[in-house]
């Protein structure tokens, strides 16, 4: 019998394989358009219903989306999304070294019933996490979440859930998406996402063009 060791590398070389694919096919300039990204998977802020929708791409590790997460974050909330005007996907795209399990760990927080999205983001952008890994990543997550450091260790090492982080990943590689924070709203990026009035103009045009 195969031990679990074995599923988890045949998982990391199938992950690795992917993202590879996905810089082969940047280079190649062959990037999907972004009108055939797929978000319905990703974690959402605000009500499923709400005629505009923004991706945020971001890096959980990243010094310039915490500083987005503190500065921009709430005012789109409060903007565009508390009145129900649009709806936040959050993209997982960790790029930085030691980034990737930070991004397993909030995967795990965020299966989790119940689990509140904005609420864990300011717990995760709100501490310095750099170069924390393991248990004791888990240990500085787990309590704040009400869930045991080990059990968290355990979800974080799961192959299912380094499949989940290395799609996504995939998905922002193979749409031409290459920094962080990065904004898309209805399906078009935002040339300048720390300029607050391009937001309510990306979205009047994309109304306008729906007409």
């Amino acid at each position: 019998m195969k031990g679990p060791w074995v599923w988890i590398g045949a998982s990391a070389l199938v992950a690795v394989l992917a993202v590879s694919l996905g810089f082969v096919l940047m280079a190649a300039g062959r990037s999907e358009p972004l009108q055939g990204m797929q978000v319905d998977d990703l974690p959402m802020l605000g009500r499923g219903d709400a005629p505009h929708e923004i991706v945020l791409v971001t890096d959980y590790g990243c010094p310039a989306c915490k500083r987005f997460h503190a500065e921009m974050l709430p005012r789109l909330m409060a903007r565009f999304v508390d009145n129900g005007g649009a709806k936040i996907r959050v993209l997982a795209f960790p790029i930085r070294e030691g980034s990737t399990e930070l991004a397993h760990a909030v995967t795990c927080l965020q299966q989790r019933p119940g689990s509140d999205t904005r609420a864990l983001y300011d717990r995760v952008y709100g501490q310095d996490l750099t170069g924390i890994a393991g248990m004791e990543l888990a240990q500085r997550l787990a309590p704040t979440e009400g869930l045991d450091a080990a059990e968290l260790n355990a979800c974080m090492q799961r192959p299912d859930i380094a499949r989940r982080v290395e799609q996504q990943r995939y998905r922002a590689i193979v749409h031409g998406i290459s920094s962080v924070p990065t904004v898309v709203i209805d399906r078009v990026a935002l040339s300048e996402p720390w300029t607050f009035a391009h937001y309510e103009a990306a979205m009047n045009a994309a109304a306008t063009e729906a007409r």
